[in-house]
């Protein structure tokens, strides 16, 4: 891992992942790129008594003194280590971040589940809950109560019900084999015993046989209430899942699992494509 790509919009939740991310870019001896995405759009201008050019640099310098600030925070706490970047651009937030992390070829982008509204993220979903569907880079979320741990112990979360995505397969063994940790394999079926369900759990099995790993298939329908009671059970620090691409007039009726884990979580969720 080289570089993470952190997103900030100065919440305290977005200051406690930007102090996760760089903690885990010092254990993997990666870059952190810290980036802020501000939207200036006067009503009126010549009622400010401003050209809308001169309001745009000056919340531009607000906000580059408000990220400075955050990277000397940063680095008072973990030390200078870590490399750290910023970059502040004019924009809407998710068009700015996807394209910073383009730009930037990150190996993992880093969120906050909430911003500045937090009691609202849990109802109604973040831009956080909103890039799961959109991210074309793995993208750590991580909730405001979560402490930065070794992630030595991870729950991924496998689909058994549909073929499952070689290459967000192959990506999350390769994040398994980066955190050196071992891997407890969730599927959650409504007929565990069905023999298309074993095959694929043991093909994955086959896929994870460098990686330290158990299997656990458990009946139900619910994968949000039997994934965290699995996870804390088994005290992980991480859970992984690989989100399923949907359409745009299904996801607007239908909240997928990895998006309503991603708002109810107070795990450290990476979903990974």
């Amino acid at each position: 891992m080289k570089t993470i790509v952190v997103a900030t919009d100065f919440s305290s939740g977005a200051a406690h992942a930007a102090d996760f991310a760089v903690q885990l870019a010092k254990a993997q001896q990666a870059a952190v790129v810290l980036v802020h995405a501000f939207h200036f759009w006067p009503t009126n201008p010549a009622d400010a008594g401003v050209d809308a050019v001169i309001g745009t640099k000056a919340v531009r310098d607000v906000c580059q003194r408000e990220i400075n600030h955050l990277v000397r925070t940063l680095r008072e706490q973990h030390g200078t280590d870590v490399p750290i970047r910023t970059v502040v651009e004019e924009g809407y937030a998710m068009p700015v971040i996807q394209r910073v992390a383009q730009d930037e070829k990150a190996d993992l982008l880093v969120m906050s589940t909430v911003g500045s509204a937090p009691q609202s993220a849990q109802l109604m979903g973040s831009l956080s809950t909103s890039m799961v569907t959109e991210t074309e880079v793995p993208l750590l979320l991580i909730p405001p109560t979560a402490s930065y741990a070794s992630l030595s112990n991870v729950v991924l979360s496998i689909d058994l019900t549909s073929p499952t995505d070689a290459v967000a397969l192959d990506t999350a063994i390769r994040f398994a084999r980066q955190f050196n940790c071992v891997v407890n394999l969730l599927c959650i079926h409504e007929e565990p015993t069905n023999l298309q369900v074993r095959a694929r759990a043991t093909h994955i099995r086959d896929l994870l046989a460098h990686v330290p790993h158990t299997l656990s298939i458990l009946t139900g329908e619910d994968v949000y209430d039997n994934l965290m009671k699995f996870a804390h059970a088994n005290k992980a620090n991480l859970i992984m899942m690989l989100p399923q691409k949907h359409n745009w007039f299904r996801s607007l009726f239908v909240e997928g699992n990895t998006e309503r884990m991603a708002r109810l979580t107070d795990i450290p969720l990476l979903a990974i494509v």
